[in-house]
């Protein structure tokens, strides 16, 4: 099921997800980033100037907390600076697809040029859930995560609603801004099918979540129908040989 499926639309946090796939590409895990002045400015963020952690920790704050500051951290140690790494985000999209998608930052914060689409979030998102350790971070509930310098541990608490209250929910990211709306790209596994569903500019926080969770209902639905049609089929088709022979 689809609607307005290439309308484009501001992703919000949804960036965040070809962030942690830059990030996981990279394969540094455990090389700490110093947090710098402009990481720890920006808004809806926990770090402070100065602060040290190691890459795969910041993974984890960025997509369970949905932390801007980390994502901020994230593109500057991997791009050098933000625009280089958003040149690099919009090379990946491309890459996997996703042509009516296009970034100038690492974290979704609301600008013009940075859209992207239904359909086009769903190849970023599909490409994520094919990686063990994407589909590892995104599924976390929650953790801790251990900052170098200063010595310290944060509990963390995953923003998608649907990882617990959702049977089968395995990700992915949440998204939230006034110009964005409620965002969420989720992921379900059930009977050995997974879907994935794409909510943008849902009209509130909290509708994000039902109408993705209908989404899913209506998806794992028709597969079951589906899969009992194919049934009769073969057991019908065999009769028919039978009968035949």
């Amino acid at each position: 099921m689809k609607k307005n499926a290439d309308k484009r639309e501001y992703p919000a946090s949804m960036t965040k997800v070809m962030t942690l796939l830059l990030s996981l590409e990279k394969n540094h895990p455990g090389h700490i980033v110093s947090v710098s002045h402009h990481a720890a400015d920006v808004e809806s963020t926990s770090l402070h100037t100065g602060e040290w952690i190691a890459v795969d920790q910041l993974n984890y704050l960025m997509m369970l907390r949905s932390d801007n500051g980390a994502a901020t951290a994230l593109g500057e140690y991997i791009g050098g600076n933000i625009s280089g790494f958003a040149q690099m985000m919009n090379d990946k999209a491309h890459a996997l697809g996703a042509t009516n998608t296009h970034f100038v930052n690492a974290n979704g914060m609301p600008d013009e040029n940075h859209y992207s689409t239904a359909r086009d979030m769903s190849v970023i998102v599909r490409y994520g859930m094919s990686l063990s350790a994407f589909r590892k971070i995104v599924s976390t509930k929650s953790c801790g995560i251990t900052f170098t310098r200063p010595q310290t541990t944060r509990l963390l608490y995953n923003t998608n609603k649907l990882l617990f209250t959702y049977d089968g929910a395995i990700g992915v990211k949440t998204g939230w801004t006034k110009a964005a709306k409620g965002c969420l790209a989720s992921a379900a596994t059930r009977n050995n099918i997974t879907l994935i569903a794409i909510v943008m500019h849902s009209a509130t926080a909290e509708s994000r979540f039902t109408e993705s969770a209908a989404l899913l209902d209506y998806g794992f639905a028709k597969a079951q129908s589906e899969t009992q049609n194919n049934r009769s089929n073969t057991i019908g088709s065999g009769r028919r040989k039978i009968k035949a022979a």
